[in-house]
């Protein structure tokens, strides 16, 4: 992951973590957990790079109503961040930030990069390792190339994405075929899913989103992505932002 993800800038410039996100994402990592089946008469998970782990807990809470025991492991680099997974995940049982421990632990029945590939320099090396471990893997990838962040790119005359990589730490940036491409450099890939993100940012009461609405501008812009969402989906993740939840099958070289 990058320096600000480990030296706490991260955590500094973002403090919510984006908590006020989870219940949505988790609504769409629902639907794609209906897929999900055990191999050994529990479920056990991973969680890399989960932020807060709300939404960790929501899938641990989700999977245990199937009637079979869940454990979760989490890793991140950040000890601040793997605390607030902890505290907020009555299912973990591991946190680390050396990935040999999980390595160690064995195989897992399902691994959760959640806005997380995005941050990884050597991103096709821990999604090949995933591979190795995981049965099954669930990603959120943001779509950053797009219609209107090119034009935002193009407003700020080119400096778009290099704040992205100061404010967030993101290294890599993907359009909806580059990140089905990288799924499928790694996994065989089940199904996805490109959510309704503009009607989220519409709708939800935070007072991020609060905020944003008031301006105009932005305001303008999430309309008409809804607008293009509802009337132009097939579209609309080369239009609009937005992020990609993928379920993902191991590979058959390493079955």
């Amino acid at each position: 992951m990058t320096n600000i993800d480990q030296d706490g800038t991260y955590l500094e410039r973002n403090p919510s973590l984006h908590e006020e996100d989870s219940e949505y994402k988790f609504a769409y990592i629902r639907e794609l957990l209906q897929d999900v089946r055990p191999e050994g008469g529990r479920f056990r998970v991973l969680d890399i790079g989960g932020g807060a782990g709300l939404v960790a807990a929501q899938v641990c809470r989700f999977l245990s109503t199937k009637g079979l025991p869940v454990e979760c492991h989490a890793f991140d680099l950040s000890t601040d961040m793997l605390a607030k997974q902890k505290a907020n995940n009555p299912f973990v049982t591991l946190v680390t930030s050396d990935f040999k421990d999980i390595q160690e632990c064995g195989a897992y029945d399902l691994a959760l990069l959640i806005d997380v590939i995005e941050h990884i320099p050597d991103n096709d090396s821990v999604a090949d390792e995933v591979d190795r471990l995981s049965s099954y893997v669930i990603y959120n990838i943001p779509i950053e190339y797009n219609l209107l962040d090119w034009l935002r790119n193009i407003y700020l005359s080119g400096r778009y994405y290099a704040s992205q990589t100061a404010s967030i730490g993101h290294v890599h940036f993907f359009s909806v075929s580059s990140a089905k491409k990288f799924i499928r450099a790694h996994h065989r890939m089940l199904r996805y899913s490109f959510p309704d993100f503009s009607g989220h940012l519409l709708d939800s009461p935070h007072p991020d989103y609060v905020k944003q609405r008031a301006n105009s501008l932005r305001r303008a812009e999430l309309r008409f992505s809804r607008v293009v969402y509802k009337w132009f989906n097939w579209l609309a993740p080369w239009l609009i932002q937005g992020s990609l939840f993928v379920l993902a099958e191991r590979s058959k070289r390493n079955s």
